[in-house]
């Protein structure tokens, strides 16, 4: 059985019951209306689901992917209800999620476990309309403090942590990326990515989109 979907059956099962504040500030600078279409990148046993599916109403439509069958399968359970909800098996570094689909996107906890972040967060971008908006909520370990270089080494020996900063490479694709507190956290970041124009469609990152 693999990592993550060991953590769909134990530590999912106890994030799920404290990530409401989370969600709801997720929702909140989103700024969904009804009709919009919007992507869960790793989406996990997918808490978010519901609250994505309420702001969007019945005209709208939810994507939800990760790449755990677990995750996968306890997210499609929550997300039943709803007939304009759909929970994808994919990786999100190598998937196409479709050029210019979405109105808004979140990546809760997710790009920072990607071993391909670049692609992963240029992919997102691909999958945005223009005046998309991207909330992502992450770790980030950056600074250098006695802290974080403990933290480093156990997320890459857990989780096969990449070393990638993820408002860095956020910052590569987003003419516009804005920390969503004042204050960042010595080991987190909240940020919204807002996507101006089509920067991510002439990078290589990815396999959706061949160099030259």
């Amino acid at each position: 059985m693999q990592l993550w979907d060991i953590a769909a059956l134990t530590y999912y099962r106890v994030l799920d019951l404290f990530s409401g504040t989370l969600n709801a500030l997720a929702i909140k600078k989103l700024e969904l209306k009804p009709g919009d279409a919007v992507l869960d990148i790793g989406c996990g046993t997918g808490a978010l689901i519901p609250a994505l599916a309420e702001a969007v109403g019945p005209q709208g439509r939810v994507v939800a992917m990760d790449f755990s069958p677990r995750m996968v399968a306890i997210a499609r359970k929550r997300g039943r209800r709803w007939p304009n909800v759909e929970v994808r098996q994919a990786d999100a570094c190598a998937t196409d999620h479709g050029a210019d689909q979405f109105d808004a996107a979140t990546a809760l906890g997710a790009f920072s476990a990607m071993p391909d972040v670049p692609g992963a967060i240029a992919n997102a971008a691909d999958a945005l309309k223009p005046g998309g908006r991207l909330f992502v909520f992450d770790v980030r370990l950056a600074k250098k403090t006695r802290t974080t270089r403990f933290l480093r080494a156990a997320y890459r020996k857990v989780a096969g942590f990449s070393g990638a900063d993820v408002v860095h490479e956020l910052r590569k694709v987003f003419a516009q990326v804005e920390p969503v507190f004042k204050a960042e956290g010595e080991t987190t970041t909240v940020v919204m990515a807002t996507k101006v124009t089509d920067t991510a469609r002439d990078s290589a990152c990815t396999p959706s989109r061949p160099a030259g």
